[in-house]
Order: C-alpha cells, then structure tokens, then sequence
C-alpha cells in the first residue's frame, strides 16, 4: 500500500461545550482560584484565571453543579490561561 493513500482512522474525541462562565477551583492547600472556563468536557476544562492562574502540575479541585467533587491536573499553561485533565472516573 503506498504511504500517499493512507488515511489514518480517527480517533473519537469527546465534544467540548463551550462554556463560558466565572467558577472556582480550589488549590491542594485549599486556597481558592477564581476562573472563567472557555470548555469543559468530562476529560477536563480550558479556563482563564481572574487572578494568578495554578502552577503547571499542580493538583486542583472542581465542586460541579451536582455537588460532586472532581480532581485534577493542570497539563498547560500560558499567561492566565490553563488546562486542567480530571483524573480517571472523576
């Protein structure tokens, strides 16, 4: 088969909602970090930090609407903006 014609299969990826909205993370020390989140999915949120934005690895915290807590960590960071993974089954 040549290489020009192969078309990989891809892979199903989620679709994000894009959510704009104010919400608050809370830090492992239990310090609080005012957000604006750009998506959210049930992998991980984009967001925009209102004042410092978390650390790249450092672990946060998201309370949901339906009173579940979820766990994560943050991937990437650029200026105020971020990117949180959940962790797996959150």
């Amino acid at each position: 088969m040549d290489a020009h014609r192969f078309k990989p299969t891809p892979t199903p990826r989620e679709r994000r909602r894009a959510h704009l909205a104010h919400f608050v993370l809370t830090d492992a020390a239990g310090r609080s970090i005012e957000i604006m989140i750009r998506d959210i999915s049930s992998h991980g949120l984009s967001a925009a930090a209102v004042g410092e934005p978390p650390a790249l690895n450092e672990a946060v915290r998201a309370r949901l609407d339906d009173g579940r807590e979820v766990w994560g960590l943050v991937r990437w960071t650029e200026g105020k903006l971020f990117g949180v993974e959940f962790e797996a089954g959150g």
